[in-house]
């Protein structure tokens, strides 16, 4: 006997035939296995996205963990900054106390440092002044006393000399001075010899130079002047000296004076002349 089965929709569907159904389901399986092909790639894609996603999230925690270490490094600067600053204000207010304090030391040292040189130089002027005034009043009384010497020894032998010129001299003044009270003007001859009509004025030197030829003779023309007692009384003038410099007794004998030498042994001799050919005043 024979059951009574119910039918497969296959069988009991007339539309498709048996090739249809299997290339539906070729068809299905195919777009199955690309549909799991899709789903791989997907998988493989989200899986790499993940992979990146966790390795940006690394990074991204990296770069958040450098950022609080810059910022924390940045605050310990800042911090170190502002702590170098008050070390720097506070050196430098110590340095500037210090330089405001050198700086008035070296003035005050200065200042004391110019005080003693400016008394040095004071002391010094004052030396050089006094050791000056010494060595004048020394050269003085050298040239004086010395010139006094050379008067005493020439006094008797220009005595001598001067009357084989034919002067009849009948006395000497030593040191004659004088002045005029109108003209205020005054006048010394070391040694004056005189008779009653002429004279011989002398100017007595160590040494002679040819400047003291003319103030000699620039002394003489005003002779009568500062002494009127020998106004009819013609003076002659003479120039007596150890050492003549550049020719002044040369000099001297052709602006017409008698010149006096000192020889060997303190002797005193007068240059050949004649008495006319000198001048008097």
């Amino acid at each position: 006997m024979m059951e009574n089965t119910p039918s497969s929709p296959l069988q009991a569907t007339n539309s498709y035939s048996w090739e249809q159904l299997r290339e539906m389901i070729a068809s299905v399986t195919e777009q199955m296995k690309d549909t799991d092909r899709r789903i791989k790639e997907t998988d493989q894609h989200m899986q790499e996205t993940d992979r990146r996603m966790q390795e940006t999230d690394r990074r991204m925690q990296e770069t958040d963990r450098r950022i609080k270490e810059t910022d924390r490094l940045f605050k310990e600067t800042a911090q170190q900054m502002k702590e170098t600053d008050k070390k720097i204000e506070k050196n430098e207010k110590k340095f500037w106390k210090r330089f405001e304090s050198y700086r008035k030391e070296t003035d005050r040292r200065i200042q004391e440092h110019d005080k003693l040189i400016q008394e040095h130089e004071r002391q010094l002027q004052e030396s050089r002044v006094e050791f000056r005034k010494q060595i004048k009043e020394i050269t003085n009384r050298f040239l004086s006393q010395s010139g006094h010497i050379v008067e005493g020894l020439m006094e008797p032998s220009a005595l001598n000399l001067f009357k084989d010129l034919g002067f009849n001299i009948v006395g000497c003044w030593k040191e004659m001075k004088a002045t005029n009270k109108q003209t205020q003007r005054r006048m010394e001859v070391d040694l004056f010899y005189h008779d009653t009509t002429e004279a011989v004025a002398v100017e007595v030197k160590i040494k002679c130079e040819k400047e003291d030829v003319d103030h000699f003779l620039e002394q003489m023309s005003h002779f009568k002047e500062v002494f009127p007692r020998y106004a009819d009384v013609n003076v002659y003038a003479a120039i007596a000296a150890i050492n003549y410099n550049r020719d002044a007794d040369q000099y001297a004998a052709e602006k017409g004076l008698f010149v006096i030498r000192v020889s060997d042994n303190d002797v005193f001799s007068l240059d050949p002349t004649q008495k006319e050919t000198r001048v008097y005043f």
